[in-house]
């Protein structure tokens, strides 16, 4: 009864809005739910909104909004099988009812968390890739691409997506850092430097700049630049200190005591 009540209640409030829209309807139950789900999510209630969703999808089992709602519920209950479910009848449900593919991007990019968490880098990357072809100019998902087709070692993929999204936002820090590392991987060691050090152009403080500078020192055996720059990284404060000791690129100097002596100072330092 009380939320019957409720529900009028609502539906008055919403009434001169719909008026102005051109109907005199209220927002349906499925509708309703998802709303009430969304703020329970938004506070951090994961179990709330799911009951809140699963009786929307008792009024209409197939609503794509509903489903992508249910997969994100689900992925913060750690049951990843679940959400996974969740997503792909999403992606089904919409396609059925002729969305297009732009409104399906949220379950696209929870499938591709899930792979991503998962270890399931195939596809990760195709659904980074449909997002990419939703949106080109989303240099966020053309970096994924490439995070995705380096775990793959697919360095033609990576390099071409992550020089796309070094184009589209070529002045944030944690683009041509991505772009530098993917790079180094791929065994260009001046085009990684020149990343790196334009990181210093945008951005003179960086930590990023002499940390990426010391991993291609490192990567061309220069142990005395690459320690140099480590050093100059630590007195940035590199946000992530603990990362040095176990680097790949660092790995021969791990036993170095210039070296313990550097990660000794970056972890011991107040954060």
């Amino acid at each position: 009864m009380r939320r019957n009540r409720l529900f009028r209640t609502a539906c008055a409030l919403l009434f001169l809005g719909a008026v102005t829209a051109g109907s005199a309807g209220c927002v349906d139950q499925p509708t309703e739910h998802r709303l009430r789900a969304n703020a329970f999510l938004r506070g951090g209630d994961a179990a709330s909104a799911l009951k809140e969703i699963d009786l929307g999808l008792e009024k209409k089992k197939d609503d794509p909004a509903l489903l992508i709602l249910k997969g994100k519920a689900l992925f913060e209950l750690d049951r990843m099988d679940d959400a996974k479910a969740a997503y792909g009848q999403a992606i089904t449900a919409g396609r059925a009812a002729g969305i297009k593919e732009a409104g399906l991007a949220e379950a696209h990019l929870g499938l591709a968390m899930l792979a991503s968490r998962q270890k399931d880098f195939p596809a990760a990357r195709g659904h980074f890739e449909a997002l990419v072809q939703i949106n080109d100019k989303d240099a966020t998902s053309h970096l994924n691409v490439a995070r995705t087709c380096l775990e793959l070692k697919d360095m033609p993929c990576a390099i071409s997506h992550a020089e796309m999204a070094g184009k589209l936002r070529g002045n944030e820090e944690s683009v041509l850092y991505t772009l530098g590392t993917i790079y180094l991987a791929a065994d260009k060691p001046n085009e990684a430097e020149l990343t790196f050090k334009h990181i210093c152009e945008i951005s003179p403080a960086a930590a990023s700049c002499p940390y990426g500078v010391a991993l291609v020192a490192a990567k061309m055996g220069d142990k005395t630049r690459a320690l140099e720059q480590l050093r100059e990284a630590v007195a940035r404060k590199i946000p992530n200190p603990q990362q040095m000791a176990v680097e790949p690129w660092f790995l021969p100097f791990k036993d170095d005591p210039e070296f313990q002596a550097i990660v000794a100072k970056a972890t011991s330092a107040p954060k």
